[in-house]
C-alpha cells in the first residue's frame, strides 16, 4: 500500500509516517523491520539492537519483534536503570516486551557494539542493524521503501528530506530513478555528521544520484516543534528539516517534503503504556 501525498500551504507532503500497521510505531523503518523479520523469522531465535536512548528505532524493533513473537534486547549506554521509565522511547520498548539492557557507562557506539557482539554469541541472537543489512539485503532494504515514491508528483522542483545515517534518504533516491521522477533538486538535511560519502557508498558504481547534503546545526537530542495544519512532524528529525526549508527555500516553487516517520510524544507513550 502507498501512503498518501497531501498538499498543505502549496507544499506537497509524502506522509510515510501514516504507515502504522500496529496503531503505534510508524514510518518507513517499521516497513523495513517487518520485511526483515518476514525473511528471517525462521532463522532468528531472537534479536538485539543498539540504539540511542532518544531514538524511535528501539520501540520500532521491539514492536515488530513482539508481532513475530521473538525475544528482543535493546542495548543502550550512558544512562542508569532508575531513569529508563523517564525516557519515553525506552519505556515504550519495555512495554513492547523488550529487555532494555544498559551495556556501557557511556553512549559511545564502539563500546556498545562490542558488548552487542558478545551478547549475540552468548544467546545466538541476531544483531538487527539496518546499516549491516544494506550489505547483504540491499534490494530488500531499499526497494521496500523505494516503492513509496510511485505516487509522488512526476515533476518536482525540490524534494526535501531529513537524514540520519541516510538509509531512508537512499531509498527515495532509488525510487526516484525506478519511477523516472523528474526532480530538479534533491536536498538531504542532516541531523548529525555529513553522510554524503556514506550515502554514495550504499549504491553500486552504475548509480550516482545527484543530491545536496546540508547539515542542520541543531543538537540531535534537542527537540523541535513543527506542526503542519493538523499534523505534527517528528521532533528530532523532520521538524528541524522542515524549519530549515521554510526559512531557506523559495516556497513559490513546487516542493515535496518527505515525512519518514514520527517519534511518539511523551503523552502518546504514556497512553500506549497504560493500555
Amino acid at each position: 500500500m502507498l501512503t498518501p501525498v497531501i498538499e498543505k500551504n502549496n507544499i506537497y507532503y509524502k506522509r510515510d509516517d501514516l504507515f502504522s500497521p500496529y496503531g503505534d510505531v510508524n514510518g518507513g523503518k517499521v516497513r523495513q523491520a517487518i520485511a526483515l523479520f518476514e525473511r528471517y523469522k525462521d532463522k532468528w531465535p531472537g534479536v538485539i539492537a543498539s540504539v540511542s536512548v532518544h531514538s524511535p528505532t528501539g520501540p520500532v524493533i521491539s514492536r515488530v519483534a513482539k508481532a513475530f513473537n521473538k525475544p528482543c534486547i535493546i542495548a543502550i549506554g550512558g544512562t542508569k536503570p532508575e531513569l529508563l521509565d523517564k525516557l519515553p522511547m525506552m519505556k515504550l520498548a519495555k512495554h513492547f516486551g523488550a529487555e532494555v539492557r544498559i551495556v556501557a557507562g557511556h553512549g559511545m557506539k564502539t563500546a556498545i557494539n562490542a558488548r552487542v557482539n558478545e551478547i549475540c554469541k552468548q544467546n545466538d541472537y541476531h544483531n538487527i542493524d539496518y546499516s549491516h543489512h544494506i550489505s547483504y539485503d540491499n534490494e530488500l532494504m531499499f526497494d521496500t521503501n523505494a516503492q513509496q515514491v510511485e505516487n509522488i508528483p512526476d515533476e518536482i522542483d525540490t524534494l526535501v528530506m531529513s537524514c540520519g545515517v541516510g538509509i531512508q534518504f537512499s531509498c527515495v533516491l532509488k525510487g526516484l530513478k525506478k519511477f523516472n521522477k523528474k526532480v530538479k533538486k534533491i536536498i538531504g538535511l542532516g541531523v548529525g555528521p555529513d553522510r554524503t560519502k556514506m550515502i554514495r557508498g550504499y549504491f553500486d558504481i552504475d548509480f550516482k544520484p545527484e543530491f545536496e547534503f546540508i547539515p542542520v546545526k541543531t543538537a540531535y537530542s534537542k527537540p523541535c516543534v513543527q506542526k503542519v495544519d493538523d499534523f505534527l512532524l517528528d521532533d528530532l528529525y523532520e521538524a528541524k528539516a522542515h524549519k530549515w526549508m521554510l526559512e531557506n527555500l523559495d516556497l513559490k516553487q513546487k516542493i515535496l517534503f518527505w515525512c519518514v516517520g514520527r517519534r511518539l510524544l511523551k503523552d502518546e507513550v504514556e497512553s500506549i503504556c497504560s493500555r
